[in-house]
């Protein structure tokens, strides 16, 4: 099965559940970088954010992306994809994670200060599950797309869609394409094939959380 049930998994139940939660989490954020300039500067997301790429682009067979893309930093946990014509493609920032640098995976969610900042009822909803080893919030502007890629096979990967607009946009895994659904989670093997797009004039915006036992 390409798409995995998400009533079989806790933490997707939480998201759903509570849906203006999260959102209003999101909208005290909306992506403006203004609202960053007294947060603390520590980044939690390099390591998580180097050694993912790696993983997901770099070693594919499918797609040539490092000719292609590049990636950049534009704040600290805050990391996109762009063009060779400077153009972003996809950006996300790391909320919570339990992987450190020296590869040991923490017992408890270590959260961003963007995190602590915005999303703290988000942080407080899915920190009770054990599972749960990743948190992100991701945007697709307009015109946007990730090429093919496959990330860990260890892990099980959720969107949870937020801002979905309406026309040619969504996600295909393993061939398979499908579209995200405003309070809804999509789940799927982070290992299998995997590409995004958004042909509308307006931002998708989505929460990724990474769950253990792919």
């Amino acid at each position: 099965m390409v798409y995995l049930n998400p009533s079989q998994y806790k933490p997707c139940i939480a998201l759903e559940d509570n849906f203006e939660i999260i959102l209003k989490d999101y909208q005290n954020f909306l992506f403006d970088i203004n609202k960053l300039n007294d947060l603390d500067s520590q980044d939690e997301g390099a390591y998580f954010w180097e050694k993912g790429h790696e993983k997901a682009y770099h070693n594919t067979d499918v797609y040539n992306y490092a000719d292609s893309y590049e990636t950049y930093q534009k704040a600290p946990d805050w990391y996109g994809v762009k063009s060779n014509g400077d153009t972003s493609i996809w950006d996300a920032v790391l909320l919570a994670t339990k992987v450190k640098p020296d590869k040991t995976i923490l017992p408890e969610l270590r959260p961003s200060p963007v995190c602590k900042e915005f999303f703290n009822d988000t942080l407080n909803l899915l920190k009770v599950f054990s599972e749960v080893i990743n948190i992100q919030i991701a945007r697709l502007p307009p015109d946007g797309s990730l090429p093919k890629h496959r990330g860990f096979k260890e892990l099980n990967r959720v969107h949870f869609g937020l801002v979905v607009p309406v026309g040619d946009i969504g996600l295909s895994v393993d061939g398979l394409k499908t579209k995200w659904e405003v309070g809804k989670c999509l789940v799927f093997n982070d290992g299998r094939e995997h590409y995004i797009w958004n042909h509308t004039k307006m931002d998708r915006i989505i929460l990724i959380m990474d769950l253990f036992g792919g």
